[in-house]
């Protein structure tokens, strides 16, 4: 099973829609969402780990899921993409992300301050070191 980041530049999820996604995962209901993976038309398939990191701004890791489906292209609102099916077990407030400063030191192998699109795929062992340090987070 592989680990991939996700990017969320926050213009693209209003933040009312984002607020009620976390209210869903707080009271135990995951969100299903399609997510612009980048360039990557391969590589992911379901089950496969997904991890949202926030950009531009409030950065950080605020959600993470799994895939419910292999990476496909499809029209987003900028043009043809390649997108997957992905569902968040968990959305935290962004008061509550796990910040750059946090992952840079605990998962230094993942370039966070330069991630290029999304779909980034995290290598072993850092997949592992982000996945720890994420149930530690959020426990």
């Amino acid at each position: 099973m592989a680990t991939f980041l996700l990017t969320w530049n926050p213009e693209a999820w209003p933040d009312a829609d984002y607020a009620e996604a976390v209210a869903a995962t707080a009271a135990g209901r995951p969100v299903a969402r399609r997510w612009g993976v980048g360039q990557r038309r391969s590589g992911i398939t379901a089950g496969d780990r997904a991890f949202l990191v926030r950009v531009v701004r409030d950065r950080g890791v605020v959600a993470s899921g799994r895939f419910t489906s292999g990476s496909y292209p499809d029209e987003g609102r900028h043009g043809p993409g390649n997108f997957a099916d992905v569902e968040f077990e968990l959305i935290l407030p962004l008061a509550d992300r796990l910040p750059p400063h946090e992952l840079k030191a605990r998962v230094p192998g993942v370039a966070w301050d330069h991630l290029q699109g999304s779909g980034i795929l995290v290598r072993p062992p850092h997949d592992h070191a982000l996945a720890d340090l994420w149930a530690a987070h959020v426990s």
